[in-house]
């Protein structure tokens, strides 16, 4: 029984070892003899045998189109497929060949393939009939090799995953936790990256072809407006008479034989009697000598390049209605046959016509009108190939960008999820501990730092492993009783709410109580801080509480952020008020800093059980006190986060004063500083405003001589202090270059 099990596999393995080399070397064999594309269709209406192009002569394909092309001598790597054909045979006899190798050879044989066929495709393919006429069989081909190249692809990464020990274990584990993630952060990943660049490429492609058309169907049109314009002019000038006319037209049936874009046919229609229909030119302006005008039917097909070939001619064509003419003539005078030629009803020619006038006394005479036409498939030749070279290579960057994109997925999500992995089995054993498994110990907790990468993720794992460390050294010291109660929450009634916050705080607080008596000093106090409240009252805001000399005030509703800011101005306008009277009285002079931010924050009763305050907590309220005292750095009076900016940088003039990380915090926020309300707002703080953040562009560049020069002129012609503050740091960096990873952020290292 075990040796006919044996024997089994033993067939399995043949089996497979035999198909995975004679497949490849089926499909390869047939991509290199099959037709895999086609010459250009003749456009001059003459019919001719369909040339196909085969893989194995394709070098040296005598087309006109590679005749000058270093793209014939790129094509020799088509040899690629008989040689990988011969490797695969090898293969079946001679095992040592490495898999890897034949992976490579064939990936790297089909690839080739893939590359002349869209080559090809790009050369030869003059108009959408030659994909008409395009043998099914190539069609089969093609798809036949780009599916097998996406296969391979696919098959490449999962051998990539099967060779990473940590993906199979991570795999084993989530098979065992029975976990069916709806949509994986890789999935998102890639879907977010594939779709991002296929509507990129597309609008992209879209508009430059768009525009392509319009220029190139400009340019046309201005040659075949001249044409009919030019053939109009020799008529008039010649009188209508044969022996002066013909010439010019056997000239432009003759130099037509060498044009990019030949031209069917030129014709001039006349009628039988010439009509009384005249016209004058005035200021470029067509105007017609009498409104009332009989116009009759142009049926006289007085000449055309086309003399030996006249009855191919369509009889529609050879004359024109009275309605056509009028039309026509209207186009004329509106000047819209300038720009837009006539389409024939099948849309297989377009017309350029011009009417054809003797000049007399009375203005010019109509007589008939001279027409130049053109097959659309030739005149729209060069723009066809644009269009399909685009369009080609736009589709071939988006499959290379959805196989590059799989390999990056893997390579930025796998970390992560390795790391999960990891955590989920150190989690685990937390768990069996925390609910008291006296088999499990803390000597069991281990996390295993297995991250490869040199980025935030390995910073996490390491951080992971710390705290695990630090849990072990106090699972210890805990009874198994307090750890099943770990986990469970006591709740209190908080909510979380949208707020916006500002706080203020009076500078130099403590020097100015020195020397005066409490009483003195409550009432100064009070003073100010009963002015603020009034301020802040007034614009829709509350007071939460008063620490000392400082403030904390918070703005709820749709316009938080403007009333927040609008009652910083309003303190600021009241301090001034203040200083003023306090330099009149000698008494002493306060100034103070205020910080504004906005957020999502708890909200509630937070505190012990005999000891309960109504307030507001989170990184919203932390980051605004941070700011207020932030302004003792840079001289400012006012600052505001790019969060409040947003909401109101079309109602107030702001400048973006530094990219700073706080005390305490890790991630840099950009601040502003609120100038003034853009109703009351003056020529000075708006040249402060641009000389300011000139000065921090060029600052943020490293351009310190820039920088300088516009710091200094906003210091010396404003006295503006932040100014100063940054041209202390250039002066530093002068001598002490920032590192180059140096992104611009300032570390407050105070709070």
């Amino acid at each position: 029984m075990k040796n006919q099990q044996k024997k089994k596999h033993f067939d399995t393995s043949k089996f497979l070892y035999y198909f995975c080399r004679i497949l490849p070397t089926l499909i390869i064999a047939a991509l290199f003899i099959l037709p895999m594309g086609m010459a250009s269709l003749n456009l001059n209406g003459q019919s001719g045998a369909i040339k196909l192009l085969f893989p194995y002569n394709l070098p040296f394909t005598r087309q006109v189109e590679l005749q000058n092309s270093i793209i014939k001598y790129v094509y020799f790597m088509i040899y690629l497929l008989p040689a990988v054909i011969i490797l695969l045979i090898t293969s079946i006899f001679v095992k040592k060949i490495p898999r890897m190798l034949l992976y490579i050879m064939i990936y790297t044989s089909i690839s080739a393939y893939l590359f002349c066929s869209f080559t090809a495709l790009i050369i030869f393919a003059n108009c959408a009939r030659w994909f008409f006429e395009l043998p099914v069989t190539i069609y089969i081909t093609t798809g036949l090799a780009f599916l097998s190249h996406a296969l391979m692809s696919i098959f490449g990464i999962l051998i990539l995953r099967k060779k990473n020990p940590e993906y199979a274990e991570f795999k084993k584990l989530q098979i065992e936790a029975k976990e069916r993630t709806k949509i994986s952060i890789k999935t998102k990943l890639t879907i977010t990256i594939i779709s991002t660049i296929a509507v990129i490429l597309t609008v992209f492609t879209m508009l430059v072809l768009k525009n392509y058309r319009t220029m190139f169907t400009e340019a046309v049109s201005d040659v075949g407006r001249a044409q009919a314009e030019q053939t109009a002019a020799v008529y008039e000038a010649g009188g209508g008479l044969y022996e002066k006319i013909e010439p010019y037209f056997k000239q432009q049936e003759e130099a037509n034989k060498y044009a990019e874009s030949p031209f069917e046919r030129i014709d001039i229609i006349t009628a039988k009697n010439t009509p009384d229909i005249t016209f004058t030119k005035k200021e470029n302006k067509i105007i017609l000598n009498k409104e009332d005008v009989h116009w009759p039917d142009f049926d006289i097909f007085a000449y055309t390049t086309k003399i030996g070939n006249v009855k191919s001619i369509p009889a529609s064509e050879k004359s024109i209605s009275k309605e056509k003419a009028k039309e026509y003539f209207l186009q004329f005078q509106n000047g819209t046959y300038k720009k837009h030629p006539v389409y024939s009803q099948n849309g297989e020619y377009c017309h350029y016509i011009y009417p054809v006038s003797f000049n007399r006394k009375e203005g010019h005479r109509l007589v008939g009108f001279a027409i130049v036409t053109y097959r659309m498939e030739i005149l729209m030749r060069s723009y066809f190939h644009v269009q399909i070279f685009v369009w080609t290579m736009v589709i071939m960057f988006f499959y290379v960008s959805i196989v590059l994109t799989l390999f990056i997925a893997d390579f930025i999500t796998n970390p992560l999820l390795y790391l999960r992995t990891n955590v989920r089995k150190t989690s685990d054993t937390l768990k069996q501990i925390l609910e008291g498994n006296s088999k499990i110990t803390a000597d069991d907790l281990i996390f295993t730092d297995s991250i490869k990468t040199r980025d935030e993720t390995k910073d996490l794992s390491k951080e992971i492993k710390n705290l695990v460390n630090i849990i072990r050294g106090i699972i210890p010291y805990i009874s198994f009783s307090t750890l099943l109660a770990a986990d469970r929450e006591l709740k209190k009634p908080t909510t979380s709410r949208e707020l916006c916050f500002l706080f203020t705080d009076i500078r130099g607080f403590t020097t100015l109580c020195e020397g005066k008596q409490p009483r003195e000093v409550v009432e100064i106090l009070n003073h100010y801080l009963d002015l603020e409240t009034e301020i802040i009252l007034r614009n829709g805001g509350d007071v939460d509480k008063f620490v000392g000399d400082e403030m904390m005030a918070f703005f709820a509703g749709p316009k938080k952020e403007y009333n927040a800011c609008k009652a910083a101005m309003e303190i600021r306008a009241a301090m001034r008020e203040q200083q003023q009277k306090a330099l009149t009285d000698g008494s002493d002079i306060i100034s103070i800093g205020i910080g504004i931010n906005t957020g999502r924050v708890i909200f509630g009763s937070v505190g012990a059980k005999n000891r309960m305050d109504f307030t507001s907590i989170g990184d919203t309220v932390n980051l605004a006190a941070r700011l207020e005292s932030a302004n003792k750095a840079y001289g400012s009076k006012a600052i505001i986060t790019q969060a409040v900016y947003e909401k109101l940088r079309d109602t107030f003039i702001c400048r973006e004063l530094d990219f700073i990380t706080v005390k305490g915090k890790t991630e840099p926020v950009r601040i502003f500083e609120i100038l003034q309300s853009k109703n009351a707002a003056t020529q000075k703080l708006t040249d402060i405003k641009v000389l300011f953040e000139k000065g921090l562009a060029y600052y943020r560049l490293q351009k310190w001589q820039k920088a300088e020069e516009m710091f200094r002129l906003c210091s010396e012609k404003y006295h503006d202090i932040p100014s100063v503050v940054f041209l202390d740091r250039i002066a530093h960096f002068k001598t002490n270059p920032p590192p180059k990873s140096w992104d611009g952020v300032f570390v407050m290292k105070v709070k």
